[in-house]
């Protein structure tokens, strides 16, 4: 009977093991950085350049940003957290303020909206300018990657 218990044991340990997804911090299989929030109902998929990124989120009457950080040595790149620019950001908005923030704040800026679902739309926006040690990793087919890659669920 014990010998049962044991095999059951080291069976279910490595069936979860196998089965266990990446962290989101984590480098996967194939070279990405697989995000999920489950809270705000997206998924969204980082280059390996990515490396030791970070996330924000900001919550506002009107729409939630979550903003993503890469490590920078560009000590003349305007910071919003200390070493780190911000390549990515997400925009999640109320569709019924939609127009009017359309409209208004984000009119200049160039947020590409990606869906909408249950009443939100879901928008990104990449970095305007780009820091002097990212001007070799970055170009429009990792911008186009991370585009694609943009699940709503």
């Amino acid at each position: 009977m014990k010998k049962i218990l044991i095999v059951s044991f080291f069976a279910i340990i490595l069936f979860s093991a196998c089965s266990k997804q990446p962290n989101m911090d984590e480098q996967a299989d194939d070279g990405k950085y697989h995000y999920r929030n489950n809270e705000l109902g997206f998924s969204i998929d980082f280059p390996e350049e990515f490396v030791y990124y970070q996330t924000q989120r900001k919550n506002y009457q009107e729409y939630v940003v979550m903003e993503y950080f890469v490590p920078t040595n560009d000590v003349d790149y305007p910071m919003d957290v200390p070493s780190y620019a911000k390549p990515v950001e997400v925009r999640i908005f109320l569709s019924e303020n939609w127009e009017e923030i359309l409209e208004g704040e984000i009119s200049g800026a160039e947020y590409i909206k990606l869906g909408e679902k249950d009443g939100q739309i879901y928008t990104i926006k990449f970095w305007e300018r780009i820091p002097s040690d990212w001007t070799q990793r970055w170009n429009d087919e990792l911008k186009q990657e991370i585009i694609d890659s943009f699940e709503i669920k």
